[in-house]
């Protein structure tokens, strides 16, 4: 796909840009909410839990926090205080990594492997439902496009602090 020469005229590209984010934001808040509220009230967890249950599904060796992090984007904190609730929930344990003291290894308990794959039949629903309307090209097609914004050069979005 080329890159559309926005010089004929600024103005309209500038106003697809804008339709495009709130297009962006327009699916999220049609799937995410239902697909939160799906999740909690089926298998009692939302869909941050959900996040870091998928990724520790992934590796079952377990992931530091600082991993768990960057593979969530989200911040530290934000992931130590999932990993906590999880842990109080008796689905995910955590100890100090072997390798680096400083650091702590998340970990899915057997009951949190069991919930994850309760919640995921549960995610995979919701999002057929959601998306049932698109046909597969047209699915292939989104998914592309959605990939094609983010590959930029340095992996980040462009900033002027750059």
């Amino acid at each position: 796909m080329m890159a559309r020469d926005p010089a004929p005229d600024i103005s309209d590209y500038r106003k697809d840009e804008t339709r495009l984010w709130l297009g962006v934001l327009d699916v999220h808040s049609f799937v995410y909410p239902e697909l939160n509220r799906q999740l909690k009230e089926r298998t009692g967890i939302s869909v941050s839990k959900f996040d870091v249950l998928a990724q520790l599904e992934r590796y079952p060796e377990g992931l530091s926090m600082g991993e768990l992090s960057a593979r969530l984007k989200v911040s530290n904190g934000n992931v130590s205080g999932l990993v906590n609730r999880l842990r109080k929930d008796e689905l995910v344990d955590k100890s100090m990594s072997a390798g680096d003291r400083r650091s702590f290894v998340a970990v899915l308990t057997p009951e949190g492997r069991q919930r994850f794959e309760e919640a995921a039949a549960v995610h995979a629903e919701v999002l057929a439902k959601c998306f049932s309307h698109l046909d597969a090209d047209s699915l292939a097609e989104t998914i592309a496009m959605l990939k094609s914004i983010t590959k930029k050069p340095s992996g980040k979005a462009p900033t002027d602090h750059a």
